[in-house]
């Protein structure tokens, strides 16, 4: 019986033979926002705008810049992922998840992206296509974005795995950019050939008079800008010539004047992670992923179960499989299972344990795959099938009760401190404010009062306001929401997490 998954079609065979016959060195790279390129800002005094209404003030400005390229293993990467996404398709060879044949991909790879695996399996040092495929896509990426290299049992073929659903992989991926690149250079002494691509300076955009199951494509230079907020004082803090990392924000097949445009941000569209060479992520939707049925056995390493674990268990041995700036955490391999259902397949698979970089403290700040740690047991949640871990051993002897109120009260102090750094809020204490009550505790001892500070529109973050301490508030009165109340500001309330108050009486 053949390989229904690497059978070429006579048709297939024209691409590939066209394709190899259209390659001249250069392939082209599938950009999606999240991925980072290296930048060099361009002329300055060219900025615009980016919203058409350019009279709007708070309009983003897009600040000329130019592509200078990326790194060669992270271009393989995301571009067998996005392929993935492109052309994948359920099978029961897969247990009904997207996947695709590592022979299928290597001919979309060459056919669409005009590229070849073998070439770049050989330049990052693998002897095959299939070694290439089952090192980029290790446990760090599976933990991260879902996709996998699994053996297909019945013909021993290697795929590669997505936990998107078809529609969901599909709408994920078409939006990508096709940008071409290059291998830098042999007589460039500098830099590493085989690990860098730099930008030619041209984009493959789609002709749009072309229709049917095979557009037609043309090239056009490619355009580039860096996006930034109005209010960074972009001309001071981007000078022509800086090079640095930047995100991919948006590709515009038409965005500059009938020609496409690819606009690049500094910070990551998603709102979180710094742009370093192998940082990527999707668009700011979050797609529900699929469990993926691969048959897999029972783990031996597993030593406990989900459902046993409690808040405070620990100190537990454990391994850290990934750390990813996508989810600003790491993933603990601390020897937890769960049971997986029977619709996905039975039996007990591992379930891996989150450590938030909030988490960690200073000495742990460089926390690397594969390094051993102790850690101990933050927050359980049997119905997702998850755990959160910290590396904080006081937590032993809190109630989950007492857990949950600090990290309200740290999530409180977040935004408080966002909004008014530390020196902002020190320059306050002292100082005596109107303020109005918007309510009072359960037990009556103190009041939640948002103060106004005279002159300034913006009313300061509610606090929490209490009596001198020995007074009661009889010697006060009873105070009601929407009452004017004099206050002095003392801090932050560490316990609750906002501004701490004293209430001095009733406003004049």
């Amino acid at each position: 019986m053949e390989n229904e998954y690497d059978v070429d079609t006579e048709e297939e065979e024209e691409e590939e033979e066209e394709s190899s016959t259209n390659n001249t060195g250069s392939e082209y790279a599938l950009l999606l926002p999240g991925q980072t390129l290296r930048i060099q800002i361009g002329d300055v005094s060219a900025s615009r705008k980016a919203w058409k209404k350019r009279r709007r003030n708070s309009s983003p400005i897009l600040i000329p810049c130019s592509i200078l390229g990326m790194n060669r293993e992270w271009m393989v990467r995301w571009n067998a992922m996005t392929l993935l996404h492109q052309i994948g398709e359920e099978s029961p060879a897969t247990g009904g998840a997207v996947g695709v044949s590592y022979g299928k991909l290597a001919r979309a790879y060459k056919q669409r992206l005009r590229g070849d695996l073998r070439e770049h399996a050989k330049a990052l040092g693998h002897d095959s296509v299939e070694s290439l495929l089952q090192s980029l896509f290790d446990d760090r990426i599976q933990a991260e974005y879902g996709v996998q290299t699994f053996v297909e049992p019945q013909h021993g073929n290697l795929m590669l795995t997505t936990a998107l659903t078809r529609r969901q992989a599909r709408n994920f991926s078409n939006s990508a950019g096709l940008v071409q690149f290059q291998p830098e250079p042999e007589d460039d002494s500098e830099i590493n050939d085989s690990h860098k691509m730099i930008h030619t300076g041209i984009a493959q955009v789609r002709l749009s008079t072309s229709t049917g199951s095979r557009p037609k494509f043309t090239q056009e230079p490619l355009g580039a800008a860096l996006r930034v907020s109005p209010y960074d004082e972009a001309a001071e803090r981007y000078q022509p010539g800086d090079e640095f990392n930047a995100f991919v924000y948006s590709y515009e097949s038409y965005g500059d004047n009938e020609s496409p445009l690819l606009v690049m941000s500094a910070d990551d569209p998603r709102g979180k992670g710094v742009a370093l060479g192998g940082t990527f992520g999707t668009s700011t939707r979050v797609f529900k992923r699929r469990i993926i049925k691969t048959g897999l056995v029972n783990d031996s390493s597993i030593t406990k179960d989900l459902n046993d674990l409690s808040v405070g268990d620990g100190p537990i041995s454990a391994t850290v499989v990934a750390v990813s700036s996508h989810s600003n955490a790491a993933f603990i391999d601390c020897g937890v299972g769960r049971t997986r259902g029977k619709k996905y397949g039975g039996g007990i698979v591992k379930a891996l344990g989150m450590l938030r970089f909030e988490d960690l403290d200073e000495d742990s700040d460089d926390i690397e795959a594969g390094e051993k740690i102790e850690v101990y047991i933050k927050a359980v949640s049997p119905q997702s099938g998850r755990y959160m871990l910290t590396l904080d051993p006081t937590i032993k002897s809190k109630k989950a009760k007492v857990i949950k109120l600090e990290k309200e009260a740290d999530k409180r102090r977040e935004r408080l401190t966002t909004k008014y750094n530390q020196e902002d809020i020190e320059s306050l204490i002292g100082n005596e404010f109107d303020g109005v009550v918007k309510a009072k505790s359960k037990t009556g001892d103190w009041y939640y009062v948002q103060p106004r500070v005279e002159g300034e529109e913006e009313a300061l973050p509610v606090g929490v306001a209490n009596f001198f301490e020995g007074e009661e508030e009889s010697e006060h009165g009873t105070y009601s929401p929407g009452d004017t109340v004099r206050v002095r500001i003392e801090g932050i309330d560490e316990k609750r997490g906002q501004l701490a108050l004293t209430l001095l009486d009733l406003a004049p």
